[in-house]
Order: C-alpha cells, then structure tokens, then sequence
C-alpha cells in the first residue's frame, strides 16, 4: 500500500509538472488532458483517475501555484497588530510577492482564463476570495479610523481589489522596477479610496 501511495504521488507530481509545462510552452492553447498525458509520459485514464477532469487538474495546478507562493501565510496578514492599515499595507506586499512566485504561469492562466470557461471559473473563484479578504479590512479600517459612505464602501473595495490584481502587478513590474517600489505605488494608489491622507494619518 505504501508503494502503491508512493506511486499514486510520484505520477501526481509528473502530471503537474507536465500540466505547467504545457500551459508555459508557445503551443499551450492545445492544452488538454490527453496533452498532459503524452507530456508526463503516461496513460490518459491515469489523469482522469488522479483529477477527474481538466477542472480538476486545473484546480490542483492553482493549489500547487499557491504552496509554492505561500499562500498558506496569508492569514498572518491579519495578525499584524490590530490596524487594519497595516493589515492593508501587509496584504499588499503579500500579493505582490504571490503573484512575482510564478508571474509566468499566471499570467498564462490569466490569458487563458478569458477564452476557457473552466480556467476563468477557477480564476475568478480565486479573485473573490481575495476581494473577501479586502472587504474584511476595510470594514475594520472603518471601525477605526472612518465611516465610508454606502457609495464610497463598494468603490473602495473595487478599487484596492484591481489594485491588487495580478494584472496591476504585471502592469507595474517592468524591467528594473523593484518589487519595494511596486508596493510602494500600489500602496499610494489604494490610500484615496479608503481616504486615508499619509501626511496627517488617518481621517478621524
């Protein structure tokens, strides 16, 4: 049984290593499960067996991107003190070291999620949990320091969930920018929509 794990595992890891691969290559729109079978070198009812269907591989593909950005921290974000300010400024930096940890599949994913129903469902699924956590932070930032208006709530949380963005990221990531200098300018950009004026502090 322990060798039959240890094989189940050994094609699981060739299977998503060839799955990357393909989404990396210049021929990835023929990305399929019988293309990632002939890629890892096995039998394609051995991929259906492993993930079911192209969701689900593309499901564990997302979840091995976020073991290898360590997503898994994400939630240290929030424990920062209790200002939701820092929780802010910490949230920012965290994305934007995600999204530099495999900038190149992701964006192949991102490219792909626009055409394929089953990649942009699993992008989108990803990018509201994201939205979820700025909601959270926003609400906090109200309870300390202001009250948005019911119009100016919603736009905030829009405006720090674009900012936050794997596309606002690769947009700012040119060659020679430095990642500090990216959070840096994402950070200036997301203080009007929570109206927060770094020279005095924040609106009481």
């Amino acid at each position: 049984m322990v060798k039959r794990q240890a094989a189940t595992e050994k094609n699981r890891d060739r299977i998503l290593a060839a799955a990357r691969s393909l989404l990396l290559s210049e021929d990835f729109s023929e990305f399929s499960m019988e293309a990632v079978a002939r890629k890892a070198g096995v039998i394609r009812p051995t991929v259906y067996y492993q993930f079911k269907s192209k969701a689900g591989l593309l499901e564990e593909l997302y979840n091995y991107i976020a073991r290898r950005g360590n997503m898994q921290e994400l939630a240290n974000v929030f424990r920062y003190g209790n200002d939701p300010l820092q929780h802010l400024h910490e949230f920012i930096r965290f994305f934007v070291n995600f999204w530099q940890s495999d900038r190149d599949l992701i964006r192949r994913l991102h490219g792909l999620g626009a055409i394929d129903s089953e990649i942009g469902q699993g992008l989108r699924t990803r990018n509201e949990r994201r939205r979820n956590g700025l909601r959270v932070i926003v609400e906090r930032y109200e309870r300390s320091y202001v009250q948005l208006t019911p119009l100016e709530n919603p736009i905030a949380i829009d405006t720090l969930h674009m900012l936050t963005s794997f596309e606002t990221f690769d947009a700012l990531a040119v060659p020679g920018r430095r990642l500090e200098e990216i959070i840096a300018t994402i950070r200036k950009l997301a203080y009007p929509a929570i109206r927060y004026i770094p020279k005095f502090g924040p609106p009481r």
